[in-house]
């Protein structure tokens, strides 16, 4: 099962050799790792040639100014590879992350993994400053507002989808800044594709380009576009077959309803997902003990939004 990973990189001379790095610590022979030049006016091209010198597993393509939402698409429709994954170029993500979601995609048949950095078992070694709380629970309570997706967290760096799926999505991402996470969701479920949402760890990295209180005003500009976006012009595809061991009704087009994967947890006897016990808080150096259990998103789940919002 070959996977190839996009990191869009716009002027990252300062951290994407270090993110290569670590990258290129997974051991897969069939990995792939591609960085999206997004017009790079410092050094970032030269590091990452460089790199691929050094392991041929590593690639770059050079794109104009697209956005990262725009480097991103483009990217992933050109690629070959069975799995197709795009995580930040600052390393918040850990690469065994990625391969935990990749796992994902093969254990649930899902067409799509997300990993969520406010799902309750999810580790976030470093905490998050005030402002970024406030401007993340503001903005992903708009998202569930304006788009009613069912998830924890759109906008966490780190995604993996099935070739087919994104085939299919890339086409109609119209999106080419911070708000193409949503517009990917939205549209999947357009697709009726299915969607796996686990916890991740996630280490907050200085150095972030997005200022949480100014770009609040470009941030709901954003999101304010993308709604009407899909409400002009709506995604109308032949919906794909749910897959066969989603619950009876899941998804179904008649309900309007995301299938989110249930990941063999089972139900309640209500209709609801039951969840295990919950597991003792991990650590990033034992995170990989819990590759086997991924989450659906659960209604009955103390939302994590709101706790963080009481604590901000």
């Amino acid at each position: 099962m070959s996977i190839e990973i996009v990191i869009p990189a716009h002027n990252e001379q300062h951290r994407i050799g270090q993110t290569l790095h670590a990258y290129t610590e997974l051991s897969d022979p069939d990995l792939v790792i591609t960085v999206a030049l997004d017009d790079c006016t410092d050094g970032t091209r030269d590091i990452v040639a460089a790199a691929a010198v050094h392991d041929p597993r590593i690639r770059f393509t050079e794109y104009p100014r697209l956005g990262k939402g725009g480097v991103l698409a483009e990217a992933m429709r050109a690629s070959t590879a069975d799995q197709v994954a795009f995580v930040d170029a600052d390393c918040s993500t850990p690469p065994e992350e990625i391969a935990l979601l990749a796992r994902t995609l093969d254990e649930t048949a899902a067409d799509i993994a997300i990993a969520s950095r406010f799902h309750p078992a999810s580790v976030l070694p470093r905490p998050r400053s005030l402002k970024r709380k406030v401007t993340s629970v503001g903005f992903q309570a708009a998202v569930r507002r304006l788009f009613g997706l069912p998830f924890f967290d759109t906008q966490c760096g780190a995604k993996v989808l099935t070739r087919t799926a994104a085939e299919r999505i890339m086409p109609l991402v119209s999106s080419r800044d911070f708000v193409f996470d949503v517009d990917l969701l939205v549209t999947a479920r357009a697709l009726d594709l299915t969607v796996a949402e686990m916890p991740t760890v996630w280490i907050d990295r200085d150095g972030s380009r997005v200022d949480a209180l100014s770009d609040s005003v470009r941030m709901a500009a954003s999101l304010g576009r993308l709604w009407l976006h899909h409400r002009v012009v709506p995604v109308r595809m032949p919906a794909k077959a749910l897959v066969e061991s989603l619950p009876a009704g899941a998804g179904s087009p008649a309900t309007g309803e995301m299938p989110v994967i249930d990941a063999g947890l089972g139900t309640d006897g209500a209709g609801g997902v039951r969840f295990p016990e919950p597991l003792p808080h991990p650590t990033a150096g034992t995170r990989a003990a819990y590759a086997p259990d991924t989450y659906a998103h659960d209604p009955r789940t103390p939302d994590p939004l709101a706790q963080e919002a009481s604590r901000a």
